[in-house]
């Protein structure tokens, strides 16, 4: 059983609980999500796999995974690369911002990772697939297919550091 730590509205610790739990109760806890972008400065949008808890079959602009209770926000970045796409790369981190959904309250942490395309391998049981394109033709990818709720809130982020 995967245990995630719940936070208060400032992001404090203030006790554990199952992810079973936390979303069926709509509990805040801790994710990380990370942009990727190839060394030439294009940014892998991937199609999330249909058996995904929430949202499968959707397009997203980052990745990322649930903060187990007592692990930090890098510690689960580096996890997470490596479980998502196959390696690790260099990283930077861009900000924090409450993700409030119907499904779910994260605290995210946001981060955007550098990695040859190369190098990617991405799990075929996270995603059906995943490409590499200018970061100028998101705003036409996002109006033709479903991308996930926190797209926009993401990008601005990482237009606000660029």
């Amino acid at each position: 059983m995967e245990l995630l730590d719940i936070v208060d509205e400032d992001n404090n610790v203030v006790g554990t609980a199952s992810r079973k739990k936390v979303h069926e109760n709509r509990i805040p806890h801790r994710t990380v999500m990370f942009f990727v972008f190839s060394p030439d400065d294009r940014i892998l949008i991937t199609q999330r796999s249909t058996l995904k808890e929430f949202f499968g079959g959707y397009w997203s602009v980052v990745m990322g995974g649930h903060v187990s209770a007592g692990c930090s926000y890098e510690k689960t970045l580096i996890k997470e690369m490596v479980e998502e796409i196959g390696t690790t790369g260099e990283y930077v981190h861009l900000g924090n911002f409450v993700k409030d959904l119907p499904e779910e309250v994260e605290h995210v942490s946001l981060f955007k990772v550098t990695v040859s395309p190369s190098k990617v391998d991405l799990d075929p049981k996270e995603f059906q697939k995943g490409e590499f394109v200018p970061l100028s033709e998101i705003n036409s990818k996002i109006t033709q297919e479903d991308f996930l709720p926190e797209t926009d809130i993401v990008l601005n982020i990482l237009n606000s550091t660029n």
